[in-house]
Parts: structure tokens; sequence; C-alpha cells
């Protein structure tokens, strides 16, 4: 079989046809999975090799995993030489060729030609270029096993580290209002259960309380304007109970590799996933305001979060979610432009208004 692919290769490569036609193939394959070939040919040796290791995601929701999404390519403890034996010389053989016919890598080749050349340096370039993005692809499982023992991670009432970060959020909400004890139905203002918040992140753990703090904290206004719209007194719903919410789709993402090409775009970081959860409930507040006719009740949520999560995974497959203050400054600045356009069109009506009266 494998004399028979080198001889199909051979011949696409020597026939300027046959390699006018792959190429049209390839870029259709590109531009429906967004990989190029180089990383699918790696990709592919890497799953006949076996080189997984699975990462334990012990969380309510892995029942909706499947067997493949709870495996991260992740390559064994080999070594170099050992890793190097065990690659089939067919999937050499077609790297090369890649590298040699892609007019994206016309300088790393010729570095490659270059007895001179740092071989881990182009092949860093050559990575990068081709969709592998470098370390950020095992940055990224990295940010998955951190977030994911955040979220494992109880909340424990008897550390005081846990305590201050609960009051933080406490204040960042309502700074103008004093926390009569620590056990109080006053958590109810901010959306919790019950008179004690520590029961509402059991599902999601520490982490829920993070992005909670970390949004109420870094974006304030759209924290307070999120919040404001949660008190409302018929569409409202409990901000703190939505948030850990959040946060489970959030991770949920992170999880199944749908995040992947947000963080090799944006880093692959917790400032990076903290911001995409500030985008999500961002939105999440807009799309729920945007119901008006009729107005949304606490009873619709759970229909609601179902469209609105199908929608976030449309986005994410259409590569259009970003970090909110991003989003929030490609808002302002269409605000801008659209002041600027109408106040132009005011000049203009007034222009033709004067002149008209001075013609009559």
């Amino acid at each position: 079989m494998t004399l028979f692919w080198l001889l199909v290769l051979n011949r696409i490569y020597q026939s300027p046809v046959l390699l006018a036609l792959y190429k049209f193939y390839k870029t259709c394959v590109h531009l429906t999975t967004m990989t190029s070939e180089l990383y699918r040919i790696s990709n592919a040796a890497a799953h006949q090799l076996g080189w997984y290791n699975e990462l334990a995601f012990l969380s309510n929701d892995d029942s909706e995993l499947d067997e493949e999404q709870e495996k991260s390519p992740l390559i064994k403890s080999l070594s170099p030489q050992e890793q190097e034996a065990a690659i089939p010389p067919l999937v050499v053989y077609r790297i090369d060729r890649s590298i040699l016919f892609s007019k994206q890598l016309d300088a790393e080749r010729r570095s490659l030609e270059n007895a001179s050349g740092q071989l881990d340096e182009v092949a860093d370039m050559i990575m990068a270029k081709k969709g592998f993005a470098g370390s950020k692809k095992s940055e990224t499982y990295v940010l998955t096993i951190q977030i994911n023992e955040r979220a494992h991670t109880k909340y424990d009432s008897t550390n005081s580290v846990h305590e201050q970060k609960l009051l933080k959020l406490w204040k960042a909400l309502m700074p103008d209002t004093e926390l009569e004890s620590r056990l109080t139905q006053q958590w109810a203002e901010i959306g919790f259960q019950g008179n004690d918040p520590a029961t509402d992140f059991r599902g999601m753990g520490l982490q829920g309380l993070d992005d909670l703090v970390y949004y109420a904290t870094t974006h304030t206004d759209s924290a307070q304007r999120t919040f404001s719209s949660s008190r409302h007194p018929v569409s409202w719903y409990p901000f703190a109970i939505v948030g850990i919410n959040i946060t489970q789709c959030a991770v949920q993402a992170l999880r199944t590799r749908q995040m992947q090409y947000y963080l090799y775009k944006y880093g692959a970081d917790k400032k990076a996933y903290s911001e995409f959860y500030c985008y999500l409930y961002h939105r999440f507040n807009d799309f729920w305001i945007s119901h008006e006719q009729p107005r949304l009740t606490v009873m619709d949520f759970e229909m609601i979060f179902k469209e609105f999560k199908t929608q976030i995974n449309k986005e994410l497959m259409r590569h259009k979610a970003m970090p909110l203050s991003e989003w929030l400054e490609q808002r302002r600045m269409e605000q801008e432009e659209l002041q600027q356009q109408q106040q132009q069109q005011e000049d203009v009506d007034n222009t033709y208004i004067n002149e008209k009266q001075h013609v009559d």
C-alpha cells in the first residue's frame, strides 16, 4: 500500500495538470476544515501512531463528550530518536513534498537548504504558518488542565482566600451596600439561591467564582449593565447562577476544543479564557433583553440559554468569537462611525435648507 501511494504522489507532483487539480482539492479542504496540508498529514500520523494521552475531565457534563473529545493529542514521552524512527517514511515524504511545493514556505525552504540554517527555528516558523501554532497547541492543553483543576476545586468556607474573593464579588456588584453577615438572604440580591453562596459553586467549583469576579472587576460597565438587566421587575434572572451557567458553557467549549482557533489567535492563557467568558456573559445579556415582545421571564431561561449556546457554537465555528475588550472596542468604533455619518448627513441637510431659503 505504501508503494502504491508513493507512485500516486510521484505521478501527481510530476504532472502540472494533476498538481493543479491536487492544489485545488487542498484549497477546498482547507476552506472546509481551516487546516493546512502539513497539519492534516501530521495529525493523521499522530492518530496512526497512537500518540495520545488522556485527560480526565471529571465533571457533570462528561457524558456529553465522546471518546474522541476526551483525548488530547499529546505526544508520549519518547526521545527524539524514538519519535523519528516511529514516523513512517511515507509521512516524511509527504511532508517533504508539501514544503517543497508550498509558496508560503519559500523562505523556510531556503533556510532548510542552507547548511548554516537553524532547524529548530525553521521548524517553529513552519508550524506557526501552517496552523500548528508552535507551542500554543500544547499551551491550550495546559490551559485546559488548569481550568479543569480550578473547576474541580470546591469552595471552602473555612478558607480565608475563598471567602475574601466572594466578598470581593459582593463589593464589585453592590459597592454602596454593606453585607449584614456571611450567611444572609442578601446574597439573593446578586443572584445566589440561598443564604450561603458556597452551595451554588458545587457544579463549577472555584472557576465559577473566578469568572464572576473577573467580569465584575475588569469590565465594570458591562457587568453593571448586565447586573442591572438581571434585576428587571419582569424579565429578571439570577445574575450569579446564570454566571455559573456561563462558566459551564465556556469550560465545555474549552474541553471540546471548540475554542482552539480563538486561543491560537488571542493567546492560550487564563486572561484569554476570562475574556471569552466575559464576551459570553455580555452577549447572553444582549440576547436576553432583545426579546421584548413579550418579555422573557426566568421560566424561559432553559430554552433561551439553549438557543444562545447554539448561537455561540456557530460563532466559534466561523471564528467570530473574540475577547470582550476587543468586541467592545469594535462596537465603540462602529458607533463613532455611525455618529459621523449622521453628522455629515445633518450638515448636508442643513446646507440644502440654507441654500433653498437663500434662493426663495
